[in-house]
């Protein structure tokens, strides 16, 4: 039992060994795409896992596009670079690109250098520099305008409304006058026009005139 937990021990500080040899010395970085605008700013950043290990040189490396070969960035009025530490283990390397312009675009990347000769590169970062949105002056033009006009409107409206009462409201119409002025209509019942018919004229008796008779 005891060999068993011996083992066990054993094959756990050997993971622990190779994860620490994995990661030290190292570069640490994600590989990405970017799309900047002309004349905006760009900010990159790679993370060295060096453990402590001293010694090492290197930065941050620039590929043109449609060119071979990467060429180390050094400072200028519009390249910054710059370093900080998160860790007694690691280090961040950054670089701040100003006023960006389609010179900049292209592929980049850090290359660290230790100790012994042996390199680390990072993950890659291509760069696009798209066109610079450019503002119309007739549409600046038209929203000046505008703006200047709206309290112009308003106040007319104001003015109009102000010196013109709304009418008053019209009472309801009433039904009941409407139906009351209505006089009912006579009907005619068929059972009393059936006996009508049914009773029989009185025909008038004629008259008899008396004749006079002379001897």
């Amino acid at each position: 039992m005891k060999s068993a937990y011996r083992c066990s021990l054993t094959f756990l500080a050997f993971l622990c060994i190779l994860k620490v040899c994995e990661l030290c010395p190292s570069l640490r970085g994600s590989r990405a795409s970017k799309l900047v605008a002309e004349g905006s700013s760009l900010q990159l950043s790679c993370e060295v896992q060096h453990c402590g290990v001293t010694g090492w040189t290197g930065g941050w490396e620039f590929q043109e596009m449609e060119t071979t070969g990467f060429t180390r960035l050094t400072p200028s009025e519009r390249i910054e670079l710059s370093n900080y530490s998160s860790t007694a283990n690691s280090t961040h390397l950054l670089v701040d690109i100003h006023n960006i312009n389609q010179s900049d675009a292209g592929a980049y990347k850090c290359m660290i250098t230790w100790p012994g000769q042996f390199t680390s590169n990072g993950h890659v970062t291509n760069v696009t520099v798209t066109a610079a949105a450019v503002d119309s002056p007739g549409r600046n033009l038209l929203c000046l305008s505008v703006s200047m006009c709206f309290p112009l409107v308003l106040g007319l409206v104001w003015c109009l409304t102000r010196d013109h009462p709304s009418p008053p409201p019209v009472p309801p119409r009433s039904y009941t006058s409407f139906a009351a002025s209505v006089k009912p209509k006579k009907v005619l019942h068929l059972n009393s026009l059936s006996r009508q018919n049914d009773c029989p004229k009185q025909v008038p008796e004629p008259t008899v005139y008396s004749s006079l008779h002379f001897s």
